[in-house]
């Protein structure tokens, strides 16, 4: 297995923690794999005795396959795991210790069929709750407010002293709560309010003005009424203007966030087992409590729970500990960036010679709980030996001066000497389009018949995209993917579409640093072409101003890799300064 200097470094280390500090295009897995190779071939440890965690299946397949290629013959694999695979074995093995009463049932889409359920009841519940329709109207000018609750009283007391609708809300103030009358206008099962509550407000519009911004176009019930299910639901106290709260803004649509708020929250633990109650979010703490109750009665365990039992087991039975310390003295770690605090906790308590692999600015994981701040803090500490691999062998020059150009903005981060092998300069593409526009440019950058593949923000995007193209008859094949799916993938061309098809690059609802990573990630998957397409993007003018010195940097790295070249062809110099002169 070929490798340079600083790989071959890595690869030789021995004992004691380690991080490999790298970049895109730099041969992670290949350090990986050749440090694996190394361990067993020349340092004549047993393959039982290594343990190699992958970030998901395909990679630990990747891994397994590279390795087997450079085994010698009768050498058998080490043990590759995910770590959710890991923690399984953990727990699975050692259940009655961890406090099941039997082999624990293992929970992998039973989340979703009780969020399905719990959505479910609440709305056959609102369905067939009596609801009140009732109006408040000023006795001065006859203008009115039509609304519904399943507790008219305190909806009155709401709206009385601060409605959350503000043209009445106005009205009141100027001429005072004594001017106004609430009055009931009709009771109806749930499923008729959001017709009948239409009805009053045209009814009353033709009488005279109503405070009604538009008769209700909600999908099935009004917000106001799922408030007070959910409620009711999950034994919520509803304390006054509760509508006015963030949290349980529309709550249909926010129903379907709870599996990731819970389980983001158990890749967040530290101690002990996963707690419901520390959710701050009032709505999944009170599915959490349910969710938590049904799987304890079913003996059974999530995905996180493998890794937090896992890792509790660990601490509470020092003799399990140690037996796995003993079984794996040697513990590889790729992907490093994207790891979450609980799974820190469980792999940094399996041995003294942890050597974790990673690049923190590709760190793109973090809604699922992965924090890059764990590499950061790893590779500070004192005992820790560093490598750096940053050498990137996919990218032209270009691609990678203008990928380091944007990523640098970043803080804080672990400072890299990002450099690219290939001295190649081709100009990235930057093209201006519009909603109108984009299949034409998207068509003509197809033209050519060479491996492409299209990275978008969203799933939406992908099949806006795919709509797009399937009417077109393309000549190599083209890939449709989200920048997420393309994080470890290469290909000869890459074209990135932002701010083009109604939605938001970076989006608003996450943090700027990370956004500006998983456009570095889309960037750095070209090889030879980067095209980038849309709208108006902060990132784009970012990665177009190249530092001075970073451009004077690469044609001087350009150059004197080349002259090193030319020294052992025997070429004469005169010769290469005037092609140096042309580049």
């Amino acid at each position: 297995m070929n490798l340079d200097k600083n790989q071959e470094k890595a690869v030789n280390h021995f004992t004691g923690p380690a991080i490999v500090i790298a970049g895109p295009g730099s041969g992670k897995t290949r350090v990986v794999t050749a440090r694996i190779l190394n361990l067993i071939q020349t340092q004549n440890i047993p393959p039982s005795k290594i343990l190699a965690i992958a970030f998901n299946r395909k990679a630990v397949e990747e891994m397994e396959n590279r390795i087997i290629f450079g085994l010698k013959p009768k050498e058998t694999l080490p043990v590759i795991r995910t770590l959710h695979a890991f923690g399984k074995d953990i727990v699975t093995t050692n259940y009655k210790r961890a406090g099941f009463r039997h082999r624990p049932e293992i929970w992998s889409g039973e989340i979703d069929k009780i969020i399905a359920q719990e959505k479910n009841q609440i709305d056959q519940k609102a369905a067939t709750t009596t609801v009140f329709i009732y109006k408040i109207e000023s006795k001065l000018t006859g203008k009115c407010y039509i609304g519904q609750s399943t507790n008219p009283e305190r909806r009155r007391r709401e709206h009385f002293d601060h409605s959350s609708n503000d043209r009445l809300r106005q009205a009141i103030r100027a001429e005072g709560e004594m001017q106004f009358v609430f009055k009931v206008l009709e009771q109806v099962e749930g499923r008729e309010a959001n017709r009948r509550e239409a009805h009053w407000i045209r009814y009353y519009k033709k009488c005279g003005e109503v405070f009604n911004r538009a008769d209700p176009m909600r999908e099935q019930f009004s917000n106001q009424l799922m408030l007070e299910m959910f409620c009711q639901h999950f034994n919520i106290q509803y304390t006054d203007h509760l509508d006015r709260d963030p949290d349980f803004e529309n709550l249909r649509d926010r129903f379907y966030d709870i599996k990731e708020i819970v389980m983001r929250a158990k890749r967040q633990v530290e101690t002990g087992l996963f707690e419901p109650n520390t959710l701050q979010n009032p709505v999944a703490r009170e599915f959490a409590k349910k969710y938590e109750d049904q799987k304890s009665a079913a003996n059974a365990v999530d995905f996180e729970d493998m890794i937090i039992y896992a890792a509790n087991l660990f601490e509470t039975c020092p003799d399990i500990r140690q037996t796995y310390q003993d079984r794996y003295p040697y513990v590889l770690v790729d992907e490093f960036q994207d790891i979450a605090p609980i799974d820190y906790r469980l792999i940094s308590q399996l041995s003294e010679n942890l050597f974790a692999v990673g690049d923190d600015d590709q760190a793109i994981y973090s809604f699922r709980g992965g924090d890059s701040h764990i590499m950061q803090k790893f590779s500070n500490r004192s005992d820790v030996k560093k490598y750096e691999i940053t050498r990137n062998y996919r990218s032209t020059s270009t691609i990678v001066e203008h990928a380091r150009a944007i990523i640098e903005r970043n803080k804080p981060r672990i400072r890299k000497n990002l450099r690219s092998y290939n001295p190649i300069r081709n100009e990235i593409d930057i093209i201006e389009t519009t909603p109108e526009t984009i299949k034409k440019y998207l068509l003509q950058q197809l033209s050519e018949s060479i491996e492409t593949a299209i990275l978008v923000r969203t799933n939406y995007e992908v099949d806006r995209i795919e709509e797009i193209l399937s009417s077109e008859s393309l000549s190599s094949p083209v890939e449709v993917t989200t920048i997420h799916r393309a994080k470890g993938r290469e290909w000869e061309k890459v074209i990135l579409i932002h701010n083009t098809l109604d939605r938001r690059f970076p989006r608003k609802d996450t943090v700027l640093e990370e956004e500006r990573r998983v456009f570095y990630v889309a960037m750095t998957r070209a090889k030879e072409q980067l095209v980038v397409l849309g709208g108006t993007c902060q990132f784009v003018p970012e990665f177009k101003n190249i530092p001075k010195n970073l451009g004077y940097y690469y044609r001087q790295f350009a150059y004197w890799r080349a002259r090193r070249k030319a020294q052992k062809k025997k070429t004469p110099y005169t010769a290469l300064d005037k092609a140096s002169k042309k580049r």
